[in-house]
């Protein structure tokens, strides 16, 4: 019988997923989508972000969950420095880029220190006696 998940696993998985499907508002041509800037660069980066977030939710590793909310929150700082002071800009990223990394990054680092979940007692199988 496998554990259940904790919920914060189960969170850092959500929030995984939710960075993936974020990318659509990078790519989108028309005004309505197009929340975020995003160019090919960044696209790949909150993929991969997004895939070790739903990696750590899976196999339930508080550490791993720190870990990739730390990268999100590393990239956020980078998007803000290049918005600021640097004249490249690797993301291809603007403020409402740096927003959603910082967000998806506080988020994963909130789950970090969640309890596991609770450990079922396994059922024996009744006596037919």
């Amino acid at each position: 019988m496998r554990s259940p998940r904790s919920a914060a696993a189960r969170a850092a998985i959500v929030l995984g997923l939710g960075a993936a499907s974020s990318t659509v508002l990078g790519i989108a041509d028309t005004s309505p989508w197009r929340f975020i800037a995003l160019d090919g660069t960044g696209t790949l980066i909150l993929l991969a972000l997004a895939a070790l977030a739903v990696v750590a939710g899976v196999l339930a590793l508080p550490g791993l969950i720190a870990l990739a909310g730390a990268a999100f929150v590393a990239m956020a700082v980078v998007q803000l420095i290049q918005l600021g002071w640097a004249d490249t800009n690797l993301m291809g990223g603007n403020g409402s880029t740096m927003a959603l990394l910082l967000g998806f990054g506080v988020g994963l680092l909130a789950l970090a220190p969640a309890p596991p979940a609770p450990r079922q007692p396994e059922r024996q199988p009744a006596d037919e006696s």
